[in-house]
């Protein structure tokens, strides 16, 4: 089993180039991220592994199969997908909103049971969050809505994991503690890419790290070797020093 992203290649309709020549593979137990500055591709990518997004050139694969062959409730069954940023079309209850997770695996016009309510409880709590299940959604303040967020997609039970900048407005005690949540993942099995302009983070919670710039991928391999200052200056375009400053995700 795996996804593999093929010589991938996407431009907007306006015709700006976003991706160029993207090729990776990701396997159950393992974890990628994907590092660049703003514009570098790295969303685009995602889009095209998790099938919002159409390749102008190259093909995404889950299992041997085009992502665009796959009905949209297999997929949502086998993969998960967390954009950057969503509306709330509702008021939900946390609870409820994370029990949307659980829609793959209910029978259309069907409610969801005890089973699923059980996975949505299990995921508030994986990430420390069962206290807020009766809280108003537009009540959470950001990071407590990106975890929320992340936990709808663990309660979707997937294989594989897309995650579009999930550490984003968390402070640091819950950007470790969802880097933990993740590690506890893919120890168990699942496989997970995901972006993040956080290299300390990255390196804590994946193996393994690509580096993208201007839609091309310029380093990838194993986390500490691609996460260090020579290779995260050709992608950011500055200088990166080792800091002697402690760190939450140290080992």
């Amino acid at each position: 089993m795996s996804l593999e992203l093929r010589a991938l290649s996407f431009r907007w309709p306006e015709g700006a180039l976003a991706l160029e020549g993207a090729t990776l593979s990701l396997e159950p137990g393992r974890a990628l991220a994907l590092l660049g500055p703003n514009g570098a591709g790295k969303s685009t990518l995602l889009g095209l592994a998790s099938g919002r997004l159409r390749p102008g050139a190259g093909e995404a694969l889950l299992e041997g199969r085009p992502i665009a062959a796959w009905d949209r409730r297999a997929l949502a069954r086998r993969l998960a997908y967390l954009p950057q940023a969503e509306r709330l079309p509702f008021n939900y209850p946390v609870l409820d909103f994370v029990l949307l997770g659980r829609a793959p695996h209910v029978p259309p016009l069907s409610q969801p049971g005890p089973a699923d309510l059980e996975r949505a409880r299990a995921a508030l709590a994986e990430l420390g969050l069962s206290a807020l299940a009766a809280r108003p959604v537009t009540e959470l303040s950001g990071g407590e809505l990106q975890l929320v967020r992340l936990a709808r997609c663990l309660a979707q039970e997937a294989d594989y994991l897309l995650l579009d900048e999930p550490s984003t407005m968390l402070d640091p005690a819950n950007a470790r503690r969802l880097a933990e949540a993740l590690r506890r993942l893919v120890s168990g099995g699942r496989a997970l890419l995901f972006t993040s302009h956080d290299a300390a983070f990255s390196a804590y919670a994946a193996g393994e790290a690509a580096l993208l710039k201007a839609g091309s991928l310029v380093a990838l391999g194993p986390s500490r070797a691609v996460l260090v200052p020579d290779l995260l200056e050709t992608a950011f375009g500055l200088p990166f020093k080792p800091t002697s400053l402690p760190s939450v995700f140290a080992e």
